[in-house]
């Protein structure tokens, strides 16, 4: 597992500070022009480094666009809202292996909305083509998040770590004692599945000064679970999820 960051091309001060301390960062792309060069375009943030591309709205009859300019800059992973089909699933993920490119798409979104979307991506297309980013914000409790790591762990290829005080409101960071998202227990749990991929910080740019802090406390949980092991109750958790998908 690697921790990152999120951050938007808007959020300057924050891209500073990530640039600084030098971690790996996801970079979300809002309202880029695709009339212009892909080429041309990826010249204008060529002095950037990102891990992956988020890109929130797409114009599917031109997204290849989208490729030709994550190509340009040498990123190897863009993530996607999934397209309404199966067709266009596998169409953009043709396009995208031409190219050395990996789709991961947002989770949560119809068609890709429930675990059984993603198994079905995965058996009609392609069990690559079914990759997804994870974003723990929204599940409705921890039973829900345990369940989802545990069934789609194979499927995730990114985590938001993000937490939340209700149901609106700013993100907060992963691990701020007023969130309802104890991520103590989901690195664990991670750990006890051996789940390999990126554990990005999506917090809002208000806590940019803890940015060092949630990076530490990050790396300190999964020592901690390297060398006192996991807690009982996270593997009693993980056992009982597993028996009862074993049963289905």
């Amino acid at each position: 597992m690697r921790f990152q960051i999120y951050v938007r091309e808007s959020w300057k001060e924050v891209l500073d500070k990530v640039i600084q301390i030098g971690v790996p960062y996801t970079l979300e792309i809002r309202n880029i022009d695709t009339n212009r060069s892909p080429i041309t375009t990826a010249l204008e943030y060529s002095h950037l480094e990102p891990d992956a591309l988020v890109f929130q709205k797409v114009d599917l009859d031109n997204v290849e666009w989208y490729i030709l300019f994550a190509d340009q800059l040498n990123v190897r992973r863009v993530v996607l809202p999934p397209p309404p089909s199966l067709e266009d699933i596998a169409k953009i993920y043709d396009t995208s292996v031409q190219y050395g490119i990996e789709i991961n798409w947002i989770y949560g979104r119809p068609p890709m909305s429930r675990i059984v979307d993603v198994e079905t991506a995965a058996r009609v297309v392609k069990p690559t083509a079914a990759r997804i980013v994870y974003d723990p914000v929204y599940v409705k409790g921890m039973k829900e998040l345990y369940g989802d790591i545990v069934a789609l762990g194979g499927f995730i290829r990114e985590i938001f770590l993000s937490n939340r005080r209700g149901q609106r409101g700013p993100r907060l960071p992963p691990f701020n004692p007023l969130g309802v998202i104890n991520y103590v227990e989901v690195l664990h749990a991670l750990y006890l599945l051996q789940w390999e991929g990126r554990l990005t910080i999506r917090q809002s740019p208000a806590y940019i000064t803890e940015l060092d802090l949630q990076l530490r406390l990050g790396a300190e949980v999964l020592e901690t679970a390297k060398g006192a092991g996991v807690s009982k109750k996270v593997q009693k958790r993980i056992s009982k999820i597993l028996e009862e998908l074993m049963s289905q």
